[in-house]
């Protein structure tokens, strides 16, 4: 009786992380897809949107949607939508108001570059618990699955990822909420309640990369205020590259832009960085001539989340 009615649950559960979306799309067309609310399909369509209506260019690629049942695929370039229709309700944040820097006689004035902030912690963690977080890492080859975007892109991010490890997923919860007091003002984020740590775990090996982007940039991860990335790896270390690249950042109609090249982070044994979400970084291409999972680029990274006002 208990497990039917966990199903239940889960059943539930998994219904209401769906959103039906109908897409309306140029020339009076639309078509219906079923994507979750963390899909980063549905947040580039809110996106698109919403720079639409900011009268900011579209052009990029073609969005590459699985439609019947995954048995047709619907691809559209971003300038053809129109606008959505989503069952359930979406609450949709509107963007920051625009803001433009003029000169005395009225022209526009480039945007001012924001420094980007980010705080190094070395020995991060006990070295019992450095050894146990390889092993088990390694020991979990086979749950690791390949990273992706809902829009096939293959192009843009190349890994592995494991999303679920409850007790190491709980230590750095811990070890994170402790350090929080010092991390605020090192990254001049004012304080606030948090509400979930989220954690993933992320194995890049030979030619794996994670392209340009940001982790805040779409009203389903606008409440993320601290972004980390935890590394960890065999010693000798059997990879090279895969540095994080973070960029200093531009404010422009509004938004946080890519602004010039900032730093590169070498990856560090059981060290973390700390950063501000709304910086725009990318994993630069690693190169592990043996190819073996265990001499990947370990990592687990992910984010605090700012509690919402009830």
């Amino acid at each position: 009786m208990a497990g039917t009615a966990t199903a239940a649950v889960a059943a539930a559960d998994e219904a209401a992380d769906r959103v039906t979306v109908t897409l309306l799309l140029g020339g009076g067309h639309r078509s219906i897809v079923t994507l979750r609310r963390q899909d980063p399909a549905l947040r580039a369509l809110i996106g698109t949107l919403q720079a639409k209506s900011a009268g900011q260019p579209v052009a990029g690629r073609p969005f590459h949607l699985r439609v019947e049942d995954g048995r047709q695929s619907l691809v559209f370039a971003p300038g053809d939508l129109v606008g959505l229709i989503t069952d359930p309700p979406l609450a949709v944040e509107a963007p920051p108001a625009t803001t433009a820097a003029t000169a005395a006689d009225g022209s526009a004035q480039p945007s001012p570059v924001v420094k980007s902030r980010y705080v190094i912690a070395e020995n991060f963690l006990p070295p019992a618990d450095h050894a146990a977080l390889l092993r088990f890492a390694i020991d979990s080859q086979a749950r690791f699955i390949d990273s992706a975007v809902s829009t096939d892109d293959t192009d843009y991010r190349r890994s592995k990822v494991l999303y679920d490890f409850p007790s190491f997923a709980e230590l750095f919860r811990r070890r994170i909420r402790e350090l929080m007091p010092q991390l605020l003002p090192a990254l001049q984020i004012a304080p606030f309640p948090a509400a979930d740590i989220e954690c993933q775990m992320t194995a890049h090996n030979d030619g794996n990369y994670f392209k340009l982007h940001n982790d805040n940039g779409s009203p389903d991860t606008s409440t993320r205020a601290l972004t980390y990335v935890y590394y960890f790896h065999n010693e000798p270390k059997a990879y090279g590259g895969g540095a994080l690249r973070i960029y200093d950042s531009v404010i422009a109609d509004g938004f946080y832009r890519c602004g010039p090249h900032a730093a590169d982070i070498e990856p560090k044994n059981n060290s973390v960085i700390f950063f501000v979400p709304h910086t725009h970084h990318e994993v630069l291409p690693v190169r592990c001539p043996s190819g073996r999972f265990e001499d990947c680029r370990f990592t687990v990274n992910g984010w605090v989340r700012r509690a919402e006002a009830a």
